[in-house]
């Protein structure tokens, strides 16, 4: 046993010593750094050859120097930038998009080419840097088209018959006016140019170029025979708006590859995928034409409706419809459709024919015919709305509310009866105010009853002005139901009363109460219309009294753009039809010599 002892120790011993060897191996490799040449040196104190890694280790440059020629990792380089070249004469809404989203992006360079065209591989920007791809947006055919430009083909509002053939307007433009022709010169904005030479080809001796659109608004209103060609989106209510072979840009009903005046920017790039994905980038913008029919709304206004007496007879014999088959199909066909509806629905009403009867009510049924012609909102400035009494103007208001017709220039009390009405659509935002300066007294809503707002125009301006400075409305329509007459010439005060009104702010001023149609006015570019004439009435008595005007106020991006004036005619006590093109004539004619053009004053 005693024997055993020193051999174990013996082991022991060694065991210790192995170990220790271990230790310090691995403590000398803890000492060295481990890239290049300490990495091999490393491999090989594992595999037993520690005395020749440690000489090389002992120099410290050998185990940071590079290996001798090693090649350098190849450098990332940097692509030259996209060049995106505007030719002269592109839209603004175009050109402002290409900068907004190339802003910020090295990778792409926007510049002005001029009239000329690119060429892949040019130093567009003067720097010496070539790009690796170059994308030219112009007016020339055979690239792809990213961009719609539409125009619209006008004159001075007094326009009688506002309608062209597209061969008409490629004469006048190539050729000039042809001996007897209606229209002599054509006028555009100098900057459009390029795009209509690209659609119409060069220009001839008719064609004129100004600055602005308030030079080319006096030259349309210096005479009658000045034809306009604008950009959609230019548009003002100082001019109407000519349906070219069918078409007119400024209705609802628009068919963009029917009409003629609409000009097509193009895209030329050298083809890399870099360019093209800008493309996409871009189109994906919403910015591919200056006519989004998102962005439209088209307004229907009226003038008085009063389904009683004769009309209601009538509508007993043939139906509630029967008012409206003639010129529904054309007011449904607005976005909103506005009704002035001077009686009240009363259940149990029973039809008066006599001429005396001035108590006014209409059957319930008879809200078919608002339905027929698309009514939306109703105006209930008339001087009829409590005829039958405070208690029924409220059962009135009701059935309104039961058929989803909002109200304004009336109510349930004075608070609602002077409160705008808000309506948006398609982005335009557009507030109603009414009122009735007519009377009589129980007409006017009181605090705690029904009626139409009493005319203060201390309050209507007040509201106009705070509707505007709150921004709560891009554009303010005034219906006023004002003191009656039966002339073309509006009334002295109602003139002045109107204008305070326009002046205040608001873009729309409509009399509803005359009942034949009264003259127009612009007052710094906002739109009066003194009178209406009657829609659904049975006054048959004489010429005026059966003729009404019909407008369409168009709407884009929050501000009104252009109205359409539509004549109809009386026929048996209460069906409005469409004029003749003499009866328009006549009509338009009275209206309008009768109206006062500021432009036309200027010197």
């Amino acid at each position: 046993m005693l024997e055993r002892i020193p051999r174990r120790l013996t082991a022991l011993l060694s065991l210790l010593m192995v170990l220790a060897g271990l230790a310090l191996i691995v403590w000398l490799l803890a000492r060295l750094p481990l890239t290049g040449q300490a990495a091999q040196t490393d491999r090989n104190l594992l595999v037993g050859e520690p005395q020749v890694q440690l000489a090389a280790a002992a120099t410290p440059s050998a185990l940071v120097a590079p290996a001798q020629n090693a090649p350098l990792p190849p450098a990332t380089p940097t692509p030259a930038p996209v060049v995106i070249a505007l030719a002269d004469g592109l839209p603004v809404g175009l050109a402002q998009a290409v900068t907004g989203l190339a802003a910020g992006d090295s990778d792409l360079l926007v510049t002005s080419s001029g009239a000329g065209r690119m060429s892949p591989g040019a130093d567009a920007m003067g720097t010496g840097n070539v790009p690796t791809a170059t994308l030219l947006l112009d007016w020339q055919a055979g690239g792809e088209a990213v961009y719609r430009q539409v125009y619209a083909l006008a004159a001075r509002f007094d326009t009688l018959f506002p309608q062209a053939e597209g061969s008409l307007v490629v004469n006048l433009w190539r050729d000039g006016a042809a001996e007897g022709a209606l229209y002599s010169r054509m006028v555009v904005l100098s900057d459009t140019l390029p795009a209509l030479i690209s659609l119409l080809g060069e220009a001839g001796p008719a064609v004129q170029g100004v600055a602005d659109v308030d030079a080319l608004l006096n030259a349309a209103w210096a005479d009658g025979t000045t034809l306009v060609l604008l950009p959609f989106e230019q548009l003002t209510p100082e001019l109407v708006i000519l349906a070219v072979d069918g078409q007119n840009p400024v209705d609802n009903r628009f068919d963009a590859d029917a009409y003629p005046l609409l000009a097509t920017v193009y895209a030329h790039s050298s083809g890399t995928a870099r360019a093209q994905a800008f493309l996409e980038r871009l189109a994906a913008s919403g910015s591919a034409t200056n006519r989004d029919s998102d962005r439209l709304t088209v307004l229907a206004m009226t003038g008085v409706t009063a389904l009683v007496r004769q009309t209601a007879f009538q509508m007993d014999q043939f139906g509630p419809q029967w008012v409206a088959e003639v010129v529904g199909p054309e007011l449904a066909a607005a976005d909103i459709t506005a009704v002035s509806n001077e009686a009240p629905f009363v259940p149990g009403c029973v039809t008066n024919t006599s001429a005396e009867n001035l108590t006014f009510c209409s059957s319930p049924d008879y809200m078919a015919a608002l339905e027929a012609i698309g009514t939306d909102i109703i105006g209930l400035t008339g001087n009829h709305q409590n005829d039958y009494g405070r208690a029924d103007a409220l059962v009135s208001l009701d059935i309104y509310a039961a058929a989803g017709l909002p109200v304004y220039g009336g109510g349930r009390n004075k608070k609602e009866a002077f409160a705008p009405l808000y309506i948006e659509h398609n982005g335009n935002r557009l507030a109603f105010l009414g009122a009735n300066s007519y009377g009589p007294d129980f007409a006017w809503a009181t605090d705690d009853g029904p009626g139409s707002a009493e005319f203060d125009l201390n309050i209507l301006s007040a509201t106009i002005r705070a509707v505007k400075e709150q921004d709560k409305a891009d554009v303010v329509l005034v219906e006023l139901q004002y003191q009656e007459s039966y002339g073309v010439d509006p009334l002295w005060d109602q003139r002045q009363n109107f204008r305070l009104l326009s002046e205040t702010g608001a873009d729309i001023v409509t009399g509803v109460q005359s009942h034949v149609p009264q003259a127009v006015e612009f007052d710094d570019g906002r739109l009066i219309l003194y009178g209406l004439g009657n829609l659904f009435f049975d006054q048959m008595w004489r010429q005026d009294t059966r003729e009404g005007l019909i407008v369409k106020h168009s709407f884009y991006a929050g501000r009104h753009i252009s109205t359409q004036v539509l004549t109809t005619l009386l026929y048996d006590y209460g069906q409005p039809r469409w004029t003749s093109d003499a009866e328009r004539e006549s009509l338009l004619g009275r209206v309008f010599d009768a109206s006062y053009w500021p432009r036309l004053s200027q010197p």
